[in-house]
């Protein structure tokens, strides 16, 4: 029911992990020990007509994939761009909460925050954007507002400052994160492939973490002690360097072992660097922002501080760094088959060139750093938006490459244990059978016992031409309709830039020649699948 307080704030949270809950909480508590009226509200949840009455509104969003709002906000994103609402009379403001490795940093909450403009409502402040070490920004954002709204807003009740701390309460780090045995790890891929792909399973026992198929496991990975070595003698800092972190001194070294990311820059990151250090090719390089996406992504901290060495503090230096994140890995496995365990795929990154190895910081944490027996601390990611069909009959059309089978391992062992009817269809692609058939064996015996009613196969490199699973996807085109029109679910899995891209523009295809659509109404046809969860995508 509808706060009758006319001077009310309204705080809108859409959270995939929970960071944008944990800041509207806090702007939630923050109001009522100053005396305000709050409202707290989760976007999906919510009932959409209520927003035409908030007088005040903030909200809090994270954003997902390529620029798209996350399940939990995706039925508010749409309401407020649709149809049914056309004016709003608000005073607002909006914090975006992202990763500005990816293109659309923000992009949902940019959305958000013009759409309501363009509806009639009045900014309270510029959007503000969070990048992943989102803490000191997120609460910086929360005074603001409250700064902003000290002449707008009337105390409804006594200050209740009693009990409060003014702090985010985050339950998603590598401390308070489920410490996981490592109960094995075997390499996939054979000798001679130009890849390296190791399967891992990890102990979940008494973790409480009830996956599905589909989900995916976080995972705190440590940077390489040599790595740090070399970055420490190229600056010249002294490994000791007492660091006061939260009240504690940390010794230099162990922070940037376990703490800072160190395998991967952003534009951003480069830039914050280009600030402190002042040096002339950097400064160029930043103003071209091409080549500094360019730059960004294939370089890393240490190629950074040698290209453009300048002077810096040790503060000057941990003030540019992102804070280490996990790394998600699609479960590759069902707790039906495997029980309190949890099964992921992990592609080995292994880049060489300029006369350095740059490594991923997860991948050779888990290769190189661990041993079995070793704990590992993980977290669990629902992907509510990547689904098995509820009923068991339904057909379904998986399409992924490399490490993108994972989720398929594990829909297909969900489908084993519920024994259920309908038909699967698997078409994977990789580089050269003969070293990177991930689960040959498994795959096969799937076929062979019938689970797997069909496996479609593209290896890229084995023939004269380029061959990719797309091309195999505009092959079977008249199969893919028989299953589509039996109402099978396809799902996509793997590179977003590459195999996503290519699918979608294969299906397109595939519904012009059979449908006899035009490349546009195709596309609508291919976005009618996808909002009817006939198509479901989990790209990275």
């Amino acid at each position: 029911m509808m706060n009758t307080f006319k001077d009310t704030i309204y705080i809108l949270f859409g959270s995939r992990t929970g960071n944008s809950k944990a800041v509207a909480i806090l702007a939630h508590e923050y109001a009522k020990s100053l005396g305000y009226a709050s409202e707290l509200r989760d976007m999906q949840d919510m009932d959409f007509n209520e927003l035409q009455q908030m007088p005040y509104l903030l909200v809090a969003v994270s954003t997902h994939g390529e620029g798209e709002p996350p399940v939990q906000a995706e039925g508010f994103y749409e309401y407020i761009h649709g149809n049914t609402i056309n004016q709003l009379n608000t005073r607002y403001a909006v914090l975006g909460l992202g990763d500005s490795s990816y293109r659309y940093f923000c992009q949902t909450g940019e959305d958000i925050d013009k759409r309501l403009q363009e509806l009639g409502g009045q900014r309270l402040m510029e959007h503000v954007k969070c990048d992943i070490d989102f803490e000191e920004t997120a609460k910086s954002w929360v005074l603001d507002v409250f700064k902003t709204l000290e002449s707008q807003l009337k105390a409804v009740h006594p200050p209740q400052k009693e009990g409060f701390v003014f702090d985010l309460k985050l339950g998603h780090d590598s401390t308070s994160a489920y410490k996981a045995e490592l109960l094995q790890k075997t390499m996939l891929t054979a000798e001679g492939s130009s890849t390296k792909v190791l399967h891992v399973s990890l102990s979940l026992k008494n973790a409480g973490m009830d996956y599905q198929p589909g989900d995916a496991i976080g995972v705190y990975g440590t940077n390489s002690r040599s790595l740090v070595d070399e970055l420490l003698k190229q600056l010249g800092f002294d490994k000791a360097y007492p660091v006061e972190i939260k009240n504690q001194t940390c010794m230099l070294k162990e922070l940037l072992i376990h703490d800072y990311e160190l395998t991967l820059i952003t534009p951003l990151v480069i830039r914050n660097y280009a600030e402190i250090v002042n040096n002339t090719a950097l400064n160029e390089l930043i103003a071209d922002d091409q080549q500094l996406e360019a730059y960004a992504e294939d370089k890393d901290v240490m190629d950074m501080v040698t290209d453009f060495p300048g002077p810096i503090t040790v503060e000057g230096f941990l003030s540019v760094l992102r804070k280490l994140s996990q790394r998600l890995y699609s479960v590759a496995s069902s707790s039906l088959v495997v029980g309190e365990q949890a099964d992921i795929t992990v592609k080995i990154i292994e880049n060489r060139h300029d006369q350095r190895t740059r490594n991923g910081v997860c991948s050779s944490f888990l290769w190189n750093r661990l041993d079995v027996g070793d704990r590992v601390p993980v977290t669990l990611e629902s992907i509510s938006k990547f689904r098995l069909p509820e009923t068991d009959t339904t057909p379904i059309i998986m399409i992924g490459a490399g490490t993108g089978i994972a989720s398929f391992r594990g829909f297909l062992q969900e489908r084993f244990a519920r024994k259920a009817s309908g038909p699967n269809w698997l078409l994977f692609g990789e580089r050269n059978r003969q070293t990177d058939f991930l689960y040959e064996e498994e795959l096969k015996s799937y076929q062979h016992s019938g689970l797997l009613s069909k496996l479609s196969t593209a290896f890229s490199r084995d023939g004269e031409q380029k061959f990719y699973i797309n091309q195999v996807l505009e092959q079977e085109g008249s199969e893919i309709m028989n299953w589509i029109n039996k109402g099978a679910v396809i799902y996509v899995c793997g590179s977003k830039d590459k195999l996503a891209v290519s699918v979608r523009a294969s299906l397109i295809k595939v519904f012009s020649q059979y449908l006899q659509l035009n490349e546009e109404q195709a596309g609508q046809h291919l976005e009618e699948l996808k909002s009817n969860k006939q198509y479901q995508e989990e790209v990275y």
